[in-house]
């Protein structure tokens, strides 16, 4: 490993003494913000031949590994040759990838060095921090488990990793009675549909693996409110390998999309399956969704 360490170092030595003497700029860093700016900061070669016009600023959606890469990408800037910092607006949280090339007498000076003058990791606008709901709720404290390790009502046993490959069941009747009881008794009362819920790993786009299996579902169908689509798609995702905290997050998805198509009675059974882990925007969905359903709907 110490190895691999030191001819990687020397790699990279080696890169920025090819363009020490060159109009080529080095040390390009990218990092973004909480608001809607990603900052760029670079090197601009001291006496560079043949000499530098000016930049070029460059932005793509993946690597800018070589200089065919630039016909793909977005120009964003021109700024004067002695130029070395430069905040770009965007308006998502996408990975985006910098390369910045200079003008020269003879036109542009067509290398890129990833690394250098290119960037190799994809940068994104950073998350604002989530405003945490300090006030005490029933559900809340329910999440809390007594010292004996019993509930005072303890909820019926689900099988979230085997719920989705079986033949649809009906509620028995304790379940029902408590999917009852977590409502607030009003079947007249007509509320306002709830607003889609996205947890905050779902915002941004994750490097690969599960979560992002998880985030093109959602990207694709739940955000354009494509809710058939949606439930179609993430029941897929349930019947496969994946990891626990995708699987929750997935559950909680289905609840709100078989709201949205007014499958209630399925919404209502799929937030039971996660109401362990979500206690407080479960039963915030659960009563939302029986003041939804006609009388004897748990029936069905």
């Amino acid at each position: 490993m110490k190895k691999l360490f030191t001819l990687t170092a020397a790699f990279f030595l080696t890169l920025n003494c090819f363009a020490k003497d060159r109009p080529i700029i080095t040390n390009l860093e990218a990092a973004g913000t909480r608001g809607n700016k990603i900052n760029l900061s670079w090197k601009v070669p001291s006496a560079p031949e043949p000499k530098i016009q000016q930049l070029f600023i460059y932005r793509n959606s993946k690597p800018i590994g070589s200089y065919y890469d630039i016909s793909d990408s977005t120009l964003i800037a021109t700024v004067e040759p002695d130029t070395q910092t430069f905040s770009d607006t965007v308006k998502n949280y996408n990975d985006y990838y910098y390369a910045i090339i200079a003008q020269v007498n003879n036109g542009k000076y067509d290398i890129i060095l990833p690394s250098v003058n290119a960037t190799v990791n994809g940068t994104h606008l950073t998350l604002p921090p989530r405003k945490q709901n300090t006030e005490k709720t029933e559900s809340a404290k329910e999440k809390l488990v007594p010292i004996d390790g019993k509930r005072e009502t303890p909820l019926p046993f689900l099988d979230i990793t085997e719920q989705f490959s079986k033949k649809p069941i009906k509620m028995n009747e304790e379940t029902k009675k408590i999917a009852e009881s977590l409502g607030d008794g009003s079947k007249n009362k007509k509320q306002k549909r709830m607003e889609p819920y996205i947890f905050e790993e779902d915002i941004i786009s994750p490097d690969g693996g599960d979560d992002f299996l998880l985030f093109e579902i959602l990207r694709t169908t739940f955000i354009q409110k494509k809710y058939n689509d949606s439930a179609e798609q993430l029941k897929k995702l349930l019947g496969t390998n994946r990891s626990k905290e995708v699987t929750k997050r997935a559950v909680f998805y289905l609840g709100e999309s078989e709201y949205y198509t007014k499958n209630y009675s399925d919404a209502v059974r799929t937030f039971l399956l996660v109401y362990d882990e979500y206690p407080v925007q479960a039963k915030k969905w659960i009563d939302a969704t029986l003041d939804e359903m006609k009388p004897n709907t748990l029936n069905q």
